[in-house]
């Protein structure tokens, strides 16, 4: 599946998380032959991936994930992950409407109030992080500020 260069997306996910994904990552691997392997992190920010799903028809849109709640925060603020977005799902009742293999162990004690959930594949830490001052939020002139910390996903130009 092509990629889109026209934005990205810069999406905020407690790196509880994002470690947990690794691991069920792994698992997927091991079990999966001719299954899709992706990750599905939940969002109330419904109108940013309607927005992202009517953007980028059927290519997928690279991440940059901003790993929130994370003891170690650099002084100004970074997306230190970064995945494709293949698409998202309406919750049910709060919950994924999907599989609960795509759904990383440490968020079975979320409460079930996300309004979506978004699909991530190739999910994995940056090397080389990359500032979120070096960002912009999509049809803008300037950049984030430098100590900008993502509270909910927002659509980014391309980087």
């Amino acid at each position: 599946m092509a990629k889109t260069t026209s934005f990205a997306i810069l999406a905020p996910v407690p790196e509880i998380h994002l470690l947990s994904a690794l691991e069920t990552i792994d698992k997927l691997e091991n079990e999966l032959s001719d299954e899709i392997i992706k990750i599905a992190f939940g969002s109330m920010a419904f109108e940013v991936f309607r927005k992202a799903d009517e953007l980028r028809g059927d290519k997928q849109v690279q991440v940059l994930i901003y790993a929130s709640q994370s003891i170690d925060q650099p002084l100004n603020s970074e997306a230190s992950w970064q995945g494709l977005y293949i698409g998202h799902a309406n919750s049910r009742n709060g919950r994924y409407p999907g599989k609960s293999k795509f759904r990383p162990p440490s968020t079975a004690t979320d409460k079930p109030t996300w309004a979506v959930f978004w699909e991530v594949q190739e999910l994995k830490r940056l090397k080389s992080p990359i500032a979120i001052a070096s960002l912009k939020a999509l049809g803008k002139k300037s950049n984030f500020a430098s100590r900008l910390i993502p509270e909910e996903p927002l659509l980014i130009e391309y980087y």
